[in-house]
């Protein structure tokens, strides 16, 4: 019974730990999300579920290449990170809706998403994007879009 018992809590804590990764951090201006997945999974992922969403990816930034590239023009400190990039893409119809609820909230557009994990721990990716500190509905559709596009590349 008490074999059973331990099964059982150690099962809730797996569960709870998997949950916990599944919400996002609020840090400074941007939503964190985390998981123990392997870089170019979780990439391939996030293209996969803003692709099936039928939306087109519009450029990916390579952002760590550009900082190592860069790292030593400004501190020779190097980067921190292990592998990062910057996806941007585009849903028609929310945009169309952001400029119409407000023309300068064009500044949103396109939506990124930032896939990147640190050199300290690169079995972690991140995934994340700026909230906008508008409370508009738009916005708020446009968050819930790009909450289910990670929470799909997490769980692909």
């Amino acid at each position: 019974m008490k074999n059973y018992l331990f099964i059982l809590l150690f099962i809730s804590l797996l569960s709870c730990s998997f949950a916990a990764t599944r919400q996002p951090e609020k840090i400074g201006p941007a939503l964190v999300y985390q998981a123990e997945m392997d870089f170019e999974d979780a990439k391939l992922n996030l293209r996969d579920a803003i692709e099936a969403q039928g939306m087109v990816i519009s450029s990916t930034l390579h952002a760590q290449a550009m900082l190592d590239r860069t790292a030593k023009s400004i501190s020779g400190k190097g980067n921190i990170y292990d592998k990062a990039e910057i996806i941007q893409f585009c849903k028609v119809d929310l945009s169309h809706q952001l400029v119409s609820a407000n023309p300068h909230n064009l500044v949103l557009c396109p939506y990124a998403i930032a896939v990147y994990s640190l050199k300290e721990k690169p079995e972690i990716v991140y995934f994340s994007y700026r909230t906008p500190y508008l409370e508009e509905t738009v916005v708020k559709k446009i968050q819930e879009l790009l909450d289910k596009l990670i929470l799909e590349a997490i769980d692909a």
